[in-house]
């Protein structure tokens, strides 16, 4: 009987040291994104967005992050744009120190876009769109992060710069 109740503690205590040695981090910031609004013409151009994200930390090379991202974008009138996306992302530590950790992300983002004629009635339109995302970030030891990556939903490049904390 002492045997188990040890075993059980042992398994209790190194269950504890496990979950309280990883990373957890919840933050956010502003994104850019290169194809998120609609020019005069009907093409592509910038908008910036507001990113809301977790990332979470295996051990001191693996990790996973996931975020929502509000695109704030415009288009010709009298068109109503909605733009946001979710990204998952496996990340892989190359540098980590107690300054900075550089690392690379690949993963995958759904994209969706909603286009309405604000003069016409059921003039609505609306996508989901999926697509893989590739790039490389840095998170400093101050909260501060910076993400530069390509996604596959928008054919767009995203540019992130915002502030994580750490739990």
């Amino acid at each position: 009987m002492k045997n188990k109740l040890f075993y059980t503690i042992l398994i209790f205590i190194a269950g504890t040291n496990y979950f309280y040695g990883q990373e957890f981090k919840v933050g956010g910031g502003v994104a850019l994104g290169t194809e998120a609004s609609i020019d005069d013409d009907f093409t592509g151009k910038s908008a910036f967005g507001l990113n809301v994200r977790g990332v979470y930390k295996f051990n001191e090379k693996w990790g996973v992050t996931g975020g929502f991202t509000y695109f704030f974008s415009e288009a010709p009138e009298p068109i109503d744009l909605t733009v946001y996306q979710y990204n998952f992302d496996g990340i892989y530590s190359f540098v980590k120190n107690d300054k900075v950790d550089f690392y690379g992300l690949l993963g995958f983002d759904v994209g969706y876009a909603r286009a309405e004629n604000e003069n016409e009635v059921n003039s609505e339109i609306d996508d989901s769109q999926v697509g893989l995302d590739i790039g490389i970030g840095i998170m400093t030891e101050f909260g501060v992060y910076f993400e530069a990556k390509a996604e596959g939903a928008f054919d767009q490049g995203q540019f992130t710069l915002g502030y994580l904390f750490k739990l």
